[in-house]
């Protein structure tokens, strides 16, 4: 298996994904501090619209 270069990954990728990637590290490690539930099972979809 080769190793992947960090830069090279980089370079493929569009730039909004380089910049959610703080964000995605943060999220995953604060469900794992104080041990929030991840969902289970399908979501459910809900109509927005206004109401005004």
């Amino acid at each position: 298996m080769k190793q992947l270069d960090l830069f090279v990954w980089a370079d493929a990728k569009p730039s909004n994904v380089i910049d959610a990637m703080p964000a995605l590290i943060h999220k995953a490690a604060m469900e794992t501090i104080y041990q929030i539930p991840r969902p289970k099972g399908e979501g459910k979809v809900i109509a927005l619209g206004r109401a005004a």
